[in-house]
């Protein structure tokens, strides 16, 4: 058999294994997410929820919604009223816990494509949580990690 030297993961893929082992910050940082999908009974959803707490790689949230593990949504920052706004276009994030807590569902959602989700640089605007850095393994086992909402 042949040596490959020069093996990349297609983006995609790329998403797949940042999500399996990965080290980053949390931010509690609250602003408007629009979140889309399709619920339980084959009902397209769209809510708008304030995030409590984002990282480059995924978000938190309490939705009105019930979403399930493994639940794919569409997740965009929410557009901001008056000419000059700018949208940026959804983005796909999986479902990794949804918790329910009061009349809502806690949700840690973990973004499925490199493209960035929230358009700003997280560590220049606000500091990470207590916490710091966490490892988590998504090896399909259901092990307690060590996040809080995402």
């Amino acid at each position: 058999m042949a040596k490959q030297d020069n093996v990349k993961l297609p983006e995609t893929g790329m998403a797949t294994f940042h999500g399996s082992e990965r080290r980053e910050d949390r931010f509690a940082l609250p602003f408007e997410i629009e979140v889309s999908g399709i619920n339980s009974d084959g009902e397209v959803f769209h809510v708008a929820v304030q995030t409590r707490n984002v990282s480059q790689w995924g978000c938190g949230f309490l939705s009105p919604i019930e979403l399930k593990k493994n639940d794919i949504v569409a997740i965009r920052v929410a557009v901001p009223e008056g000419p000059l706004a700018i949208g940026r276009p959804p983005i796909r994030f999986q479902v990794v816990r949804a918790e329910r807590e009061g009349n809502e569902w806690a949700i840690g959602a973990w973004k499925m494509e490199p493209d960035d989700a929230w358009g700003i640089e997280l560590e220049k605007i606000t500091q990470p949580q207590s916490g710091g850095v966490l490892l988590r393994r998504r090896d399909g086992g259901d092990e307690a990690d060590e996040s809080e909402d995402e």
